[in-house]
C-alpha cells in the first residue's frame, strides 16, 4: 500500500464527519465488489454534509445522497493522487475486502472440504450417501450443518463424525435394540452427545431420517417414533398405553404377568420398554377398540368383565408404546376402532390412524350423528380450527366440516353410552 493511500485513509480517519459515508462505501464494495450503488444517509448531521462537500465540491443537506462511483472518481482529484476506492477503504478500516460473493466461495470451499474429510473417515455406506448430499448443498440437515460450521467449523466436523459413528454403531448391533444414552456413550464417550437438543443430536436425526425415507421430525413424538423405528430406545418407560384384555406374548406364549391381568379383566398399563419385549399382540376376538381419553376409558372398563373385545386409551395422542401396541395388532389382522373427540386434535389423530392402517382401522361413533349428540358449547380454538384442515379426504372430512360449521368441540363422555354398548352387545 503506497503513501498517498495511508495518506488518504489518515485524512479521512482525522475527520469524523467521514465515519458514517465510507462504512457505507464499505458495505457497498463488498455488495458489488466495485463502487456501485447509491449511499443514502437520510438524518445527516451537518458534519456529514460539510464532509460531502470537501469531497464533491458543492453543497449538501439532509437526506445526503450520491453514487459510490462518483464518490470514487471525486477522490482522483484530491490533493493525493490516483487512490483506489478499495485501497482507501482497507486503510481506514484495517481490513482486507471481500466480496459478499467471495465469502461465500470461500464458506463453500470450506464446508465441501470439510465433508470431503469426513467421507475418508467412514465406510458406511448409508452416512457416505448422506454426506454425499450435504456436499451437494440438498439433504436434511445441510441448513444446519452450513450454518453451525460457518460459527465453529471444528465442532462441526466432530458432530457429523459423531453422528456418523453413532449410526454405524447402531447398524452393527441392527438385532438388538439400544438404549439412546448407552449408544450415545459407545460412539462418542458422551452418554448426552446424542440428546435431541445437542448439535450432535440433531444431525443425527437428521441422519436417521435420510436413512428412513422420512422428513425430520418435526415434534417429540415424531422423534421419539423414528427413534423407536431405527432401533432405539428413547424414553422407554414414559412412553405409556393402557389396555384391558389383549393376549401379549413373550416369543409363542402369552407373557405370564399379562395373561393374569387379562384373565382377571383387569386395566394393564404398558411402557415402551414392556413393550419391546414382546413378541406379539393379538385379540380373542379379532377386533379391538380404542379410545383417546383416559376418563372415558376407566367409565367403560368397569363393565370390562362384559367386553367381547379388549379396549386400548391412547390418552390423547398416541405415544410411540400406543403405536408399537397397535402396530403389533395390525400384523395380525386385527380390526381395529377409534373413537376419539370432535375437535381438530381428536380428529386429527383418528385420520392419523386411519391413513397409518387404512386398511384395519375405522372411526367408532366418529359421525355427524354422533356429533349432534355430544356437541357442547365450548367454542375452538384457532389451532383447532387449523388441524380440521387435515381431515380433508379421509373418513372423518364428514364429521370435521360439521364441527368447523357450527364452531362447537364435541366430547366422547357424552357417547360412553353408545360405547359400553357397543363393547357388551354381541356382535
Amino acid at each position: 500500500m503506497n503513501e498517498q493511500v495511508r495518506a488518504c485513509a489518515a485524512y479521512f480517519q482525522s475527520r469524523p464527519g467521514y465515519r458514517r459515508i465510507l462504512s457505507e462505501l464499505l458495505k457497498k464494495y463488498r455488495s458489488y465488489g466495485r463502487p456501485a450503488g447509491t449511499i443514502r444517509l437520510n438524518d445527516a448531521t451537518q458534519e456529514e454534509c460539510d464532509a460531502a462537500r470537501s469531497i464533491f465540491g458543492h453543497p449538501f443537506s439532509p437526506p445526503l445522497q450520491f453514487h459510490a462511483a462518483q464518490f470514487e472518481a471525486a477522490l482522483q482529484e484530491l490533493r493525493f493522487g490516483k487512490v483506489s476506492l478499495k485501497e482507501v477503504l482497507e486503510s481506514y478500516f484495517h481490513t482486507e475486502i471481500r466480496t459478499n460473493s467471495e465469502l461465500r466461495e470461500a464458506k463453500n470451499s470450506r464446508f465441501s472440504a470439510m465433508i470431503a474429510q469426513l467421507l475418508e473417515q467412514t465406510d458406511n455406506r448409508t452416512c457416505i450417501r448422506w454426506l454425499q448430499t450435504l456436499k451437494a448443498s440438498q439433504g436434511g440437515g445441510y441448513k444446519l450443518s452450513r450454518r453451525e460450521a460457518a460459527k465453529d467449523p471444528e465442532g462441526t466436523r466432530r458432530a457429523l463424525l459423531q453422528a456418523c459413528r453413532s449410526l454405524d454403531l447402531l447398524e452393527l448391533h441392527a438385532q438388538d435394540m439400544v438404549r439412546l444414552a448407552v449408544l450415545s456413550a459407545h460412539a462418542t464417550s458422551d452418554p448426552h452427545a446424542l440428546d435431541s437438543g445437542t448439535l450432535c443430536g440433531k444431525l443425527f436425526l437428521h441422519l436417521l431420517s435420510f436413512r428412513s425415507g422420512l422428513e425430520a421430525p418435526a415434534n417429540a413424538e415424531q422423534r421419539d417414533s423414528l427413534y423407536y423405528e431405527n432401533g432405539i430406545l428413547c424414553d422407554s418407560i414414559s412412553s405409556l398405553v393402557t389396555q384391558v384384555g389383549l393376549v401379549l406374548l413373550a416369543g409363542t406364549e402369552e407373557h405370564p404377568a399379562c395373561r393374569l391381568f387379562r384373565q382377571r379383566q383387569e386395566i394393564c398399563t404398558l411402557s415402551l420398554a414392556n413393550l419391546s419385549g414382546l413378541t406379539g399382540a393379538r385379540s380373542p376376538s379379532g377386533k379391538a377398540y380404542i379410545v383417546e381419553n383416559e376418563m372415558v376409558f376407566t367409565q367403560l372398563c368397569d363393565h370390562a368383565s362384559q367386553f367381547h373385545s379388549p379396549l386400548i386409551c391412547t390418552s390423547g395422542q398416541p405415544s410411540v408404546a400406543a403405536l408399537r401396541l397397535l402396530d403389533l395388532l395390525a400384523g395380525e389382522g386385527t380390526r381395529l376402532f377409534y373413537s376419539g373427540d370432535f375437535d381438530g386434535k381428536g380428529l386429527s389423530i383418528a385420520a392419523q390412524l386411519c391413513a397409518r392402517y387404512p386398511n384395519l382401522l375405522k372411526p367408532w361413533h366418529m359421525g355427524t350423528g354422533d356429533y349432534d349428540r355430544c356437541r357442547s358449547g365450548i367454542p375452538l380454538s384457532e389451532s383447532s380450527r387449523s388441524l380440521l384442515q387435515g381431515c380433508v379426504g379421509t373418513a372423518l372430512e364428514g364429521a370435521a366440516e360439521a364441527v368447523r360449521q357450527f364452531d362447537r368441540a364435541g366430547y366422547q363422555e357424552l357417547l360412553i353410552p353408545l360405547l359400553e354398548t357397543d363393547l357388551t352387545e354381541t356382535p
